[in-house]
C-alpha cells in the first residue's frame, strides 16, 4: 500500500512542470479572451480560434521548453524518427487543456490508488481468517 501512496507521489511530481505550464497558457487565454471577443463576434468561432492558439503554444512550450509528459512518466518515445514529434504533440494537448488534463490524470491515478487499497484490504482479509482458524481451530458443533 505504501507503494501506491509513493506511486501516486511521483506521479504529481512528474506531472508539476506540464500543469505549471497548462496553468499559465490557461491563465492567458482567460486574459486574452475579452481582446478576440472585440475582433471575432461568432463564439464558435472565438473558441475554435483559442482552442488553435491553445495547441500550439501547448506544443510550443512542449518543443522549446523540452516539458514532455511521457518521458517525464518514465516512458519516453523514442529518439529517433517520429517518436519526438508525437512525445511533443501529445505533451501539448495535454499542457493545452490547461489543469483539466492535470485533474483527470490525478483522478485516475486516485481511482487507481482507492482500487488497490480495497484490492490489498481484501487479500488481508482472507488471510487473516485462514490463519486465525490455523492458529485457533473451532470444534464443529
Amino acid at each position: 500500500m505504501a507503494d501506491v501512496a509513493q506511486h501516486a507521489v511521483d506521479l504529481s511530481q512528474a506531472l508539476l512542470v506540464p500543469f505549471a505550464a497548462g496553468f499559465v497558457l490557461q491563465r492567458f487565454l482567460e486574459i486574452a479572451d475579452p481582446f478576440t471577443t472585440a475582433f471575432i463576434k461568432d463564439p464558435n468561432r472565438k473558441k475554435l480560434v483559442l482552442a488553435i492558439a491553445s495547441l500550439i503554444m501547448g506544443c510550443a512550450i512542449s518543443g522549446w521548453g523540452q516539458v514532455h509528459i511521457f518521458e517525464a512518466l518514465g516512458h519516453p518515445f523514442s529518439k529517433t524518427g517520429i517518436g519526438p514529434v508525437l512525445e511533443v504533440l501529445s505533451s501539448g494537448i495535454f499542457i493545452s487543456a490547461g489543469t483539466e488534463g492535470f485533474n483527470s490524470v490525478m483522478k485516475f491515478a486516485n481511482y487507481k490508488k482507492e482500487a488497490s487499497k480495497s484490492d490489498a484490504a481484501a487479500k488481508k482479509s482472507k488471510v487473516d481468517a485462514k490463519d486465525l482458524a490455523l492458529v485457533n481451530p473451532q470444534p464443529h458443533q
